[in-house]
């Protein structure tokens, strides 16, 4: 497995509208995508943040598994990566997800944290 960087922070939580105009209006993120109980912000260096308010299925994954945000990082080959963690007796947390620009999966790591690799497609 190759880590190539990492490029996304998932954050649960109850105060999704106060965070998302903390990291919109105070920090100067752009809005790459509003969808219901979820906002997408990208930096300058196309790094992504998104936000998850209650009732989002990721609110509720992360909320479950997750001790903090949910870090993603990008890899270059996903479905080797997953067969990698699966190898070493890492535990996977769901199925393989995709979008039209990524493929992922969610995993705990030792420290018992959730944890997301992804690949573009």
């Amino acid at each position: 497995m190759r880590v190539l960087r990492l490029a996304w922070l998932g954050i649960a939580t109850d105060e999704s509208d106060a965070m998302s105009h903390f990291l919109r209006d105070t920090l100067g993120l752009k809005v790459e995508f509003e969808q219901p109980q979820t906002l997408e912000f990208s930096t300058a260096q196309d790094d992504r943040i998104q936000v998850f308010g209650p009732g989002h299925r990721y609110f509720d994954l992360f909320r479950a598994n997750a001790g903090g945000p949910v870090a993603l990082f990008e890899v270059d080959d996903v479905a080797a990566a997953r067969e990698e963690l699966d190898r070493a007796g890492i535990e996977l947390v769901g199925e393989l997800e995709s979008d039209s620009v990524w493929e992922w999966f969610n995993f705990r790591a030792p420290d018992g944290n959730l944890y997301s690799l992804a690949a573009r497609r």
